[in-house]
């Protein structure tokens, strides 16, 4: 019943005060991503053929580089970059530099049925439904985690008239359960299990075999494995319904992270990393006219990363009980070997 504390405890009003989670690209930070990108296309490489080798970098994008991995693990758990090049580009050149900069933190990996390594973030007209994801609609997405260790969303183009991104600690979500509802906490590290969509193997159960804890203690680290909708979909999967305590947990969860969330405007050539672990993210709900053509859109480009060494867990289901199913979790490489297809194979990041 201890209070989580570092870096990674925050609160909106503070980083609000304080913007030293903000990161301008210079000229030469730019520059460095086109070299990069030029490299790659003077080879001829298609996107899930580039690894960190492939795309060069600098001093000055080591040195990013560095800074980046260096926020997600022992600092606030989020960074904010600005001045990405867009401007100017193609998708497909935006997509080949957006994922040379992530191979360089960590190991890029697959993230739905059709195994998208950087997967487009837009309306689709989905709306909010029983037993679906939720990242093809505008309407208002409630804080949560993604599947792989850090998540990174790079604004392409955004509504006209904003769509603000929030962020939020779980370790401080975590340490409002302890001061208002500390009877809630043996549940929440006890943990739910997750429903997949549909998205799992034809050899796989349609949800997690196993509870994933909300909140995990390894030593002094607390890490965190929140999405509601994965979990409430669960329930529904199996015809079970939440009692009292479960739905008064649920609530209050969504209620502290919403409390004490930061807002940001994410504009085009913005884009932030978050460490999953310690970081919850989601959105306010935009406008934007159905009819509106592709190219109009308001448009993110998402990545997962596996970065080893990013968070103790003293569970393996902490780290891997939610993302490796059916065609999720899988590196570029596995999946040019039609890996994912074979029953019979493990995913590289379940071998570490």
């Amino acid at each position: 019943m201890r209070e989580a504390t570092g870096p990674s405890v925050w609160t909106g009003a503070d980083l609000a005060a304080d913007d030293r989670w903000r990161i301008a690209l210079g000229e030469a930070e730019q520059a460095a991503l086109l070299a990069g990108l030029a490299a790659v296309q003077g080879r001829g490489l298609h996107l899930p053929q580039v690894e960190a080798a492939d795309f060069p970098i600098d001093a000055s994008l080591r040195a990013l580089v560095g800074r980046v991995r260096h926020d997600l693990k022992d600092g606030r758990g989020f960074v904010l970059l600005s001045g990405f090049p867009v401007e100017g580009r193609s998708l497909d050149e935006i997509r080949l530099m957006y994922w040379g900069l992530s191979q360089h933190l960590g190991t890029c990996i697959s993230q739905d049925p059709r195994a998208a390594l950087v997967a487009d973030v837009m309306d689709r007209g989905q709306g909010r439904k029983k037993l679906t994801r939720g990242y093809g609609s505008k309407r208002f997405t409630p804080l949560h985690v993604d599947l792989g260790d850090v998540v990174g969303l790079l604004c392409i183009r955004q509504a006209e008239g904003g769509a603000p991104s929030l962020l939020a600690s779980s370790g401080a979500v975590y340490n409002a359960f302890l001061r208002e509802h500390p009877e809630l906490v043996p549940q929440l590290l006890e943990g739910f299990a997750w429903d997949r969509f549909g998205e799992q193997s034809a050899w796989e159960p349609p949800v997690s075999p196993e509870r994933i804890p909300v909140f995990s203690w390894s030593g002094e680290q607390l890490s965190c494995r929140y999405n509601r909708n994965w979990m409430i979909s669960a329930f529904l999967r199996e015809g079970r319904t939440l009692s009292n305590s479960e739905t008064l947990l649920f609530d209050f969860f969504d209620k502290a992270a919403n409390d004490l969330r930061l807002e940001i405007p994410l504009g085009p050539g913005e884009v932030y990393f978050a460490n999953n672990y310690t970081v919850l993210h989601g959105r306010l709900e935009y406008a934007e006219d159905d009819a509106m053509a592709y190219f109009d859109k308001r448009h993110l480009l998402r990545i997962w990363i596996q970065i080893e060494g990013l968070r103790d867990v003293a569970d393996r289901r902490v780290r891997y009980g939610i993302g490796t199913h059916g065609h999720i979790g899988w590196t570029a490489s596995e999946l040019l070997a039609r890996r994912h297809l074979d029953p019979q194979s493990r995913r590289e990041i379940l071998r570490s």
